[in-house]
């Protein structure tokens, strides 16, 4: 196995190894990604000890497996030292980590049990491939492995599982805040330049071409989130990936009526990671991020924190040009312009003012274009007579099809799949490969009641870290 990571300087890692677990049982298998990856015989169903590999019993390369440090701002508040407290690097498959999340005790655990607990795994699981065949970069999820054991959580007893995680990369903003106190900083950064942003290292300043990259692919990731009503419920500076790839679904969820301020997470009691608050909290991880690049810099200290500070100051328009795009493509205009401006914000502006439901709303707006007659809001009846005077039908309805999803995975369908994977329901593999295929357009509506707002179980729902 190719282990990219061992090229770093050995403080920034534990080389170490999963912890055996009792009875390894695979419980979800994601056979077009393994496809796409071209695994060895060993990571398929067809091979007698396939649970082994993927709960890390056994090993394709021991020499390749470690564990990553890095620091962390978790919810404003600063930890020099964090790390893979629960999982291990492998190697990489097709070019990809594989990371196993849950797999024991690494020197970063901070006392924890180095486990995670099956429901959490499941919900990895659905949300990762769900943001997938949204069109929302994401991070993979391969196989759901159960140990046979168990671990505490905040509900008490739960089923242990390890999660097979694979992604582009697992740097994060953390790992340049810990490689900054190590005083490796720009091995790590010639090292993200080299594995994700290769066109950087011929730039004039190649430091700060790397910041604008990771700026760049951080908002595409961000507005993604937006288009598809996505919170990430814990965006601490460890759980921000460079390569832009969404990841850590702990305590993620979907916005149904439409609130700039939703939470869903336990733990977030003052709404930091609210769904509105998405953007400036991006933005300031992303300062967070350029503070660690300022000894790369040329020039004196003060003329990086001025190049860096103009940086993190562009952030803004970059964000609202491709914000704005966004929101009048989900309105079936090509770009946002002066003169369809007001007519998209006014709708936006009667959407969260009534908090209509995100999805069903544009579905709705959708129909009325095709000539269907839905039932619109009555506040809308007006918006809707002036903004089919405006927009060209057959390209809006193209362009719509394209941005607005016809389905997202409702909170209430996500633990319903939890709950009968816990319950251990024999065909848990099939149910969740039609949910996902309904998701993804590639499948039949099976359930009469998938796609149907709850807003009385949003109205009380929470989720947990629990991975």
């Amino acid at each position: 196995m190719r282990q990219v990571y061992q090229q770093l300087p050995s403080t920034l890692f534990q080389v170490t190894q999963p912890t055996p677990v009792n009875e390894p049982g695979l419980l979800l298998y994601n056979a077009p990604l393994a496809k796409q990856l071209a695994v060895p015989n060993e990571l398929t169903p067809s091979h007698s000890e396939v649970a082994a590999y993927f709960t890390g019993n056994q090993l394709l390369d021991p020499e390749a497996s470690l564990a990553m440090g890095y620091a962390g701002h978790q919810f404003g508040h600063y930890n020099p030292q964090l790390g893979d407290g629960r999982a291990h690097m492998l190697g990489q498959l097709g070019g990809y980590d594989w990371q196993l999340k849950g797999s024991g005790l690494t020197k970063y655990s901070r006392g924890g049990d180095g486990r995670c607990a099956l429901g959490p795994a499941v919900r990895e699981y659905i949300m990762s491939e769900a943001m997938h065949s949204l069109g929302v970069p994401a991070m993979r999820t391969l196989a759901v492995a159960t140990t046979g054991e168990k671990v505490y959580r905040q509900q008490g007893l739960e089923q242990g599982a390890v999660v097979s995680r694979i992604g582009a990369s697992h740097i994060r903003v953390g790992s340049f805040q810990y490689a900054a106190g190590q005083g490796k900083v720009q091995a790590l950064a010639d090292f993200t330049i080299e594995q994700l942003y290769p066109d950087a290292a011929n730039a004039e300043q190649p430091y700060l071409a790397l910041y604008h990259s990771v700026q760049t692919r951080l908002i595409e990731t961000l507005v993604h989130w937006y288009r598809v009503g996505f919170i990430h419920g814990v965006m601490n500076t460890d759980n921000i990936a460079l390569s832009g790839e969404t990841f850590d679904f702990g305590p993620c969820a979907m916005l149904g009526d439409y609130k700039l301020e939703q939470v869903y997470s336990s733990i977030d009691h003052q709404g930091r990671y609210a769904f509105g608050n998405q953007k400036p909290i991006m933005q300031w991880n992303l300062a967070r991020f350029a503070e660690t690049l300022i000894p790369l810099m040329d020039g004196s200290k003060d003329d990086a924190i001025a190049t860096l500070t103009a940086a993190v100051e562009s952030f803004d328009s970059e964000f609202s040009h491709a914000y704005d795009t966004m929101c009048a493509n989900k309105l079936g205009f090509s770009e946002a312009t002066s003169a369809n401006q007001p007519l998209v914000q006014e709708f936006w502006q009667l959407l969260q003012a009534n908090a209509w439901d995100y999805t069903q709303t544009f579905n709705q707006l959708t129909d009325f274009l095709k000539g269907m007659d839905p039932e619109l809001p009555v506040e809308l009846v007006a918006w809707t007579d002036e903004w089919q005077r405006e927009v060209n039908t057959q390209h809006a309805l193209v362009l719509m099809a394209k941005v607005n999803p016809k389905a997202v995975p409702r909170n209430h369908e996500v633990e319903a799949l939890i709950s009968a994977a816990e319950r251990g329901e024999q065909d848990i593999q099939h149910q969740v490969d039609t949910y996902l295929a309904y998701l993804a357009g590639t499948g039949g509506k099976t359930d009469a009641s998938w796609g149907i707002p709850d807003a009385q179980f949003d109205q009380q729902y929470q989720t947990f870290c629990g991975t």
